[in-house]
């Protein structure tokens, strides 16, 4: 076999199934928090805070409730754009 991976279905060696998940579970935080940056920059911070925790459980993934204040925090204090101003 040349190469790090058998068949699709299988892992890449050396990194086992549970970084793979994790790796992916990264991509979608970033996703969203990405996406919520765009949409509700310079909001109310307890909206920014429901509309996260909306996100996260629409998708069925645990944050800590820390995390989700931290990040509405940081959104509610970022400079709107022309989108987020709507």
């Amino acid at each position: 076999m040349t190469g790090k991976r058998g068949t699709q279905d299988e892992p890449i060696q050396d990194e086992p199934i549970q970084d793979q998940h994790s790796q992916l579970d990264d991509a979608k935080v970033a996703g969203i928090l990405v996406q919520e940056e765009s949409d509700l920059a310079g909001h109310d911070e307890a909206h920014v805070l429901s509309a996260l925790r909306q996100r996260f459980t629409d998708i069925g993934m645990l944050i800590s409730e820390d995390t989700l204040q931290d990040h509405a925090h940081r959104i509610a204090t970022l400079k709107p754009n022309d989108f987020s101003k709507k």
